[in-house]
């Protein structure tokens, strides 16, 4: 099995739905993707049907997951039963150099010339991010009065025992990514993660700290009282805010986030019409329709945020995002990170 391919098996998004076929489509329509729930009626009506009613041509949204797409355009790449993809960072460098995506710039794409370097240089060129979350403080406004504004003061006052916090278990898929994010925060790198290892025992023995093997869990732990304050996503954190959690409140730290972003590109057998479709969904309008349903941040610079989310976004000047060369040293490491956190940490 080639290297490309296993960084695309070990990056499957935890919360993918199971795949359901893109069938056979007329030459006048295209078959696009999307992650199930939410993702897929914000994909729906902000790109799918932005790009039907412009083009008149239809576009079929399949759910699923990027590794299950990519193994259906690998099986058939001259002519792929999908069109474009969803996928991660890792996974979108895997599927470029294996050569299942084209590369795209403005030329391609002209909507990519709006977009944040930072998010291009995460894919490495392969097109670009279209939207990105960020891991923040959430905490429970009525057990924490003076909420931490940074990172390490959230992880000192946790060990000085002013909170029980939750932090994503070992088990959950970024949390490799999330033990760089330390290392670095603390003066260590991918090559040297022992800062983040050090900090991480500190909190173990502190005895005040659980762990939320997924997002669910985090949400339970928060309303039920066994957690006061934790790392989560942004976009999920509003989500339930919205739904009428106002009890919960949301910090982004001053010493920079952890970024994940999810791209979109165009299989490389797929016709020109799919970068119609790409271009809309990185136009600023569709962008911003796509944020107000996930409540994550999008990428084209010239988007006009909803009054809902224009103060809920995390900016890229406060987010601490991998490199492409970053990010394969993660993916190289991970196993043996793993590894020593069940040994050494065990949280």
């Amino acid at each position: 099995m080639s290297r490309s391919k296993r960084w695309i098996q070990g990056s499957i998004v935890g919360s993918a739905m199971l795949f359901s076929g893109a069938g056979t489509v007329s030459a006048e329509e295209i078959t696009v993707t999307s992650f199930g729930g939410i993702w897929e009626t914000a994909i729906t009506n902000c790109f799918a049907a932005e790009y039907e009613k412009r083009t008149g041509r239809k576009a079929n949204v399949t759910i699923g997951s990027p590794a299950q797409w990519m193994s259906q355009i690998e099986a058939n790449p001259d002519n792929p039963p999908i069109d474009v993809i969803v996928s991660t960072q890792s996974q979108t460098v895997a599927a470029g150099e294996g050569g299942l995506i084209s590369r795209a710039g403005p030329n391609e794409i002209p909507n990519l010339a709006d977009v944040d370097p930072l998010f291009i240089d995460a894919v490495d060129g392969w097109g670009g991010c279209f939207d990105f979350g960020s891991f923040v403080i959430a905490y429970n406004k009525d057990t924490v009065k003076n909420p931490p504004k940074s990172l390490k003061e959230f992880m000192d006052r946790t060990i000085a025992g002013d909170w029980v916090a939750s932090f994503p278990s070992i088990t959950y898929a970024i949390m490799p990514d999330i033990i760089w994010s330390f290392a670095e925060l603390y003066g260590g790198s991918a090559d040297n993660v022992d800062p983040a290892f050090e900090i991480f025992k500190k909190i173990k023995a502190s005895g005040n700290a659980i762990a939320w093997a997924s997002v669910t869990d985090f949400l339970n732990q928060m309303s039920t009282g066994d957690a006061d304050i934790g790392m989560y996503w942004d976009g999920r954190a509003y989500s339930f805010i919205d739904k009428g959690n106002d009890w919960m409140g949301v910090i982004t730290p001053t010493d920079k986030a952890y970024m994940s972003c999810v791209a979109m590109n165009k299989s490389k057998g797929a016709p020109d019409a799919a970068w119609e479709y790409l271009n809309i969904v990185f136009e600023p309008g569709p962008q911003s329709c796509f944020s107000d349903y996930l409540n994550y941040g999008v990428t084209n610079q010239k988007v006009q945020y909803s009054e809902k989310m224009k103060n809920r976004v995390t900016w890229p000047k406060d987010l601490r995002a991998p490199s492409t060369a970053t990010s394969r040293k993660i993916a190289e490491n991970a196993a043996d990170w793993i590894e020593r956190w069940n040994k050494e940490i065990g949280l």
